[in-house]
């Protein structure tokens, strides 16, 4: 709720508002977009360019049941328009085909616990499977998490297109999962022998 009075307040003009929306965000936005592209500086300048515009057409900007989907979905176009523009004429970038990398946090865990190297390429290779919407899908879902109705908005996409990518992409994970559990479980006994 505190969302919303201060992005109804900053479409009023109240700066302070504004400068929290900003604040409550920047670092959420800046992970995602750093998702599309490695250029921290496009990411920053998409960033800071969807700022100025939000400021800018403060006046004109409509309600929002959430910030957090309305500016994910407003930087992602941002991102994709410019890489757009950074490609060759020959080579198009839509909105389907554009790189969208996402780090598994059980892929973190493994390599911190100093798993077999086997057991980290399954994982990796279980993400590297997916799509790039399916790691955009799983990113918005579980690590920004947003619902599907949010994620429908901010991607552009149907509720039930949103609902398979998940789902395929969690059944494609899910096959790789039992012989991480069976890692895990190990680890977890070593731990109290």
């Amino acid at each position: 709720m505190e969302e919303i009075q201060a992005w109804n307040a900053f479409r009023k003009g109240d700066k302070l508002a504004f400068e929290k929306i900003f604040n409550d965000h920047i670092r959420i936005l800046y992970k995602y977009g750093s998702r599309f592209t490695t250029d921290s500086a496009l990411v920053e300048d998409c960033i800071q360019e969807l700022f100025l515009d939000l400021w800018n057409k403060r006046d004109r900007i409509g309600d929002t049941d959430s910030v957090k989907r309305y500016l994910l979905g407003a930087l992602r176009r941002r991102i994709i328009r410019k890489l757009q523009q950074k490609t060759p004429l020959n080579s198009h970038v839509d909105t389907e085909n554009y790189d969208f990398q996402l780090e598994a946090n059980l892929e973190e865990i493994l390599i911190n616990s100093e798993l077999q190297d086997e057991k980290r390429r399954k994982v990796t290779q279980a993400f590297e499977k997916l799509s790039k919407r399916q790691k955009e899908v799983i990113y918005l879902k579980y690590y920004q998490e947003l619902s599907y109705k949010e994620i429908e908005e901010a991607l552009g996409i149907n509720y039930q297109s949103v609902r398979n990518l998940l789902h395929n992409a969690l059944k494609s994970i899910k096959a790789v999962l039992p012989q991480i559990i069976n890692v895990i479980i190990i680890l977890f006994i070593n731990l109290f022998i």
